[in-house]
């Protein structure tokens, strides 16, 4: 009895050991491409652990391009780890047809759309080809501009890049191109627009 008792909690010990293994890293995932992480003068940014918000993480991801460095932000979404190089803009000529600007809660395109709605626009964006004016160019010119609120921490930034790469996995696999997730991080559009001139002829009234 001593004896089937002991079998049967080395059993349990031994089932918690590999449920524990299992719920550990098993891939990782590069965006937007696992070529264009170079082994040299990169740095790596712990979405859960980093101290910086919003604003902060892109204003030093900036620095890094006059600095010819890169800097990318790695998480973990269940047993996946993803690794995203995020751009952001450096004064080159984006056509704004080819970015697809979302936030934590919605789509910028059209009258806009709740965020549920993710994967059906990027695969619209994705595979528009130039039929649609407003929508992307072609594939390699697609876009995605992440704006969220500049107070938000690396945790919240987390769970928009979740969405983002799973709805992009998901259409990746169900499509015959290769696509890239090329990843932007903006937030001067969120600044309040700055105040109308004064009518001048009311000074005179």
């Amino acid at each position: 009895m001593i004896e089937q008792t002991m079998r049967n909690v080395c059993y349990i010990a031994t089932l918690f050991l590999v449920l524990g293994c299992t719920k550990q890293s098993t891939e990782t995932r590069y965006y937007p491409s696992k070529s264009s992480f170079p082994i040299e003068k990169i740095e790596l940014v712990d979405l859960d652990t980093v101290q910086l918000n919003f604003k902060e993480l892109t204003n030093k991801i900036a620095r890094y391009y006059n600095e010819e460095k890169r800097l990318f932000v790695e998480f973990n979404d269940s047993t996946i780890k993803k690794q995203v190089i995020p751009y952001t803009y450096d004064g080159g000529l984006v056509k704004f047809k080819n970015v697809l600007r979302i936030k934590s809660d919605s789509i910028l395109i059209d009258n806009g759309y709740p965020i549920s709605e993710l994967k059906r626009i990027l695969k619209r964006h994705f595979e528009n080809k130039g039929r649609v004016p407003h929508y992307s160019d072609a594939p390699e010119r697609a876009l995605v501009e992440v704006t969220i609120d500049t107070s938000m921490n690396g945790k919240e930034l987390k769970e928009v890049l979740i969405k983002i790469t799973r709805a992009f996995d998901e259409i990746n696999e169900e499509t015959k191109d290769t696509l890239k997730l090329r990843v932007f991080f903006d937030y001067f559009r969120q600044l309040p627009l700055p105040p109308p001139p004064p009518n001048m002829k009311s000074k005179y009234k």
